[in-house]
């Protein structure tokens, strides 16, 4: 049976918002101990006091402390990643039941297109392309083989060292300080050491700027724990 101190890590290193927080010491300890109270309470089969709860919590704030909330692993690949961007794209949704002729199409189209990616699902695949390539393709898909179209889209490409594959929580990071900016993630994808995040055309300006602010951030934050290694 894991600890109330395990329960109590899980739970606040699952929320990047709620990790920062309590790493900065900017909560109420005895206020966020009664309301995770009930599940950890639940997730343990027993009734945890709140001061348990409290306790956890203040181990956990001098644990992580140094590094602002987050794991140094996550800062390392942070700080090695570099940002591309892409502008003009296209989204276009199609059923997965038509991917058969729609692969053949995109054979014809991925050797002059500007910008490919493709991820599938069981009911439909999403295809994120630039403009001209996306208005090709769709003079060819059937009508009803089409679920959604989003034009005016725009593609940042993070790209990280290798480690990225082995270290949880950098896509986490990512999404959590751009919806901190208020900034909405139409479609994410991932593939090898790139992560490729796909943003409206508006807010493409607002994102770049978030995220180089924090790979600078993390490179500072690298330097300044140094001292600690």
């Amino acid at each position: 049976m894991p600890s109330i101190s395990q329960v109590v890590t899980e739970v606040v290193a699952g929320d990047p918002i709620l990790r920062q927080c309590v790493a900065r010491g900017i909560v109420n300890y005895r206020k966020l101990a009664k309301l995770l109270q009930p599940m950890v309470s639940q997730v343990l089969g027993m009734d945890v006091s709140v001061d348990a709860i409290k306790v956890a919590l203040l181990r956990f704030s001098s644990k992580i402390g140094k590094e602002g909330g987050v794991r140094r692993e996550v800062l390392d690949v942070i700080a090695k990643s570099s940002v591309e961007l892409r502008t003009d794209i296209t989204i276009v949704v199609v059923r997965s039941s038509a991917i058969s002729y729609i692969a053949q199409l995109l054979t014809k189209v991925v050797h002059r297109a500007r910008f490919v990616a493709v991820m599938q699902s069981v009911v439909a695949t999403t295809i994120v392309v630039d403009k001209d390539t996306g208005e090709e393709l769709l003079k060819s898909i059937r009508r009803e083989d089409v679920i959604d179209v989003q034009r005016d889209q725009a593609a940042i490409v993070i790209v990280s060292p290798e480690e990225i594959m082995k270290v949880p929580g950098v896509l986490a990071y990512i999404a959590s300080v751009l919806a901190q900016n208020n900034v909405n993630i139409v479609h994410v994808e991932s593939c090898y050491t790139d992560t490729i995040i796909i943003v409206s055309k508006s807010d493409l300006e607002k994102a770049f700027n978030v995220i180089m602010k924090h790979i600078e951030g993390a490179k500072k934050s690298l330097s300044l724990l140094k001292p600690f290694s």
